[in-house]
């Protein structure tokens, strides 16, 4: 029968990596395709108050509406990780599951907070200075006719999708292992010798 600190261990670590999967399932099907889609449809267009020279373009809208909400994710992203380093301080400190299961739980967990640092801060920091700043005008689709800030963007959106890609593989193995987490054959710390 499982333990108090076995539940709560693997609640606060599915609640972590549920939202988190949730949010970026949601953010791929239900909020960028919609941003982008419907901007394209109604032809949106208009002026960036905080940069009035840029050439304003469906995508220009769709961007900076699906950018605004991925810094939202982005905070859900911080206590989704928050709960699963919970969880997995929980797991360790009251031995919970199998030696091996903590073991590469925690490493998949340590390459989920890297991947978010370099996705979130570092490559998603640079997207919104300069989505923000620097006037883009993101109806150029010709690679020879883009800014060099544009190609820049470009780069780095997909850095970042790559990126944010490994840290869901990442968060969905995590998730996997722990509804999982008495593998057959693996020993539990009782069972291993002193």
């Amino acid at each position: 029968m499982e333990t108090t600190p076995a539940r709560l261990s693997r609640f606060f670590i599915l609640l972590g990596a549920g939202l988190w999967l949730g949010g970026f399932i949601m953010l791929g099907f239900g909020v960028a395709p919609v941003n982008f889609g419907i901007a394209e449809q109604w032809q949106l267009t208009g002026e960036n108050p905080a940069m009035p020279a840029q050439e304003i373009h469906y995508r220009t809208i769709g961007g900076e509406l699906t950018g605004t909400s991925i810094l939202r994710l982005n905070m859900m992203e911080s206590l989704s990780l928050l709960l699963i380093v919970i969880g997995l301080v929980i797991a360790w400190n009251t031995q919970t599951g199998t030696v091996r299961n903590r073991i590469f739980r925690t490493v998949l967990a340590a390459i989920i907070a890297l991947s978010f640092y370099y996705y979130a801060v570092h490559v998603g920091g640079r997207l919104t200075e300069l989505r923000s700043t620097i006037p883009i005008d993101f109806s150029v689709t010709d690679d020879a006719l883009k800014s060099v800030y544009h190609l820049e963007f470009d780069r780095l959106h997909k850095t970042y999708t790559r990126v944010a890609s490994v840290a869901m593989l990442s968060i969905f193995l995590l998730f996997s292992l722990t509804v999982f987490d008495n593998l057959p054959g693996d020993k539990k710390d009782d069972d291993i010798p002193s």
